[in-house]
């Protein structure tokens, strides 16, 4: 096929002919396009040559629109597919291995709401790929490996806690001590939500000078503190951080 650099000519073209002509459901297929282009952006990896993405998808979406989509999932992925390697390659990404989308039924999920989720199948065969998030290379490049702050084991730890007070998780709970604790849609996180306008990995919290520190990380919708939109900023007790629809509260022991 041709390929179609502007994602709306695209989704016209390719997408949204095929769920016309055969669903009669609310989906609209463009988000789901956007979702996986957007996921594939949180997701890379800066290597020393290239900067790779990774190639396996999974989307979710709720029961009634999952029926809708069983009989045409095949076609529907291979479209969705063919859209993220044109994405991958306008951008100069490296996709280890070939797109695979894969779809399935979610029983949280209600009226037309999906999620996406990917990870990369293949590792990527770069020896040098980064081990730390790298400030001058691309914006918002995730990493194979976190790196814990060392302690002297005299040092006093700050000991706070994360709670949930608002939104789809609340009442989940963690500790925050040393350890950096990230925060998002990402299930190896350590405090991983399920809140669809939270991003991969939204923000995260580091042991900093004492305290404890949040940082954004270049997400979408932003990273709130007691209402005011921050890039970082120092927690105080009783802090109330929103992601997304998400409010937590920071509580110190």
């Amino acid at each position: 096929m041709k390929f179609v650099r502007n994602i709306e000519s695209f989704i016209e073209k390719y997408i949204e002919g095929f769920f016309n002509k055969k669903l009669a459901s609310n989906l609209q297929p463009i988000e789901i396009a956007k979702q996986l282009a957007r996921e594939m952006e949180d997701e890379r990896t800066v290597g020393v040559s290239h900067v790779y993405v990774p190639n396996h998808y999974t989307v979710y979406v709720n029961h009634e629109d999952y029926s809708r989509l069983e009989p045409y999932a095949e076609d529907v992925c291979s479209e969705l597919s063919s859209y993220l390697v044109e994405e991958s390659r306008s951008k100069g990404y490296t996709m280890a291995g070939g797109p695979q989308i894969e779809l399935f039924a979610d029983e949280k999920l209600i009226n037309h709401d999906f999620r996406v989720t990917s990870d990369f199948t293949e590792v990527p065969h770069d020896e040098n790929v980064s081990q730390t998030k790298n400030t001058s290379a691309v914006n918002d490049t995730r990493v194979f490996t976190k790196l814990e702050p060392t302690l002297h084991p005299s040092q006093q730890t700050l000991q706070g806690t994360l709670t949930v007070i608002d939104g789809v998780d609340a009442g989940l709970k963690v500790d925050c001590t040393a350890n950096r604790v990230n925060i998002g849609r990402r299930n190896t996180n350590e405090l991983p939500l399920t809140d669809m306008n939270t991003s991969r990995l939204h923000a995260y919290i580091v042991y900093e000078e004492d305290t404890h520190v949040i940082h954004d990380a270049k997400s979408l919708n932003g990273t709130y503190i007691n209402g005011n939109r921050i890039t970082h900023k120092h927690l105080n007790n009783g802090d109330r951080i929103k992601v997304g629809s998400t409010v937590i509260l920071y509580e110190v022991k």
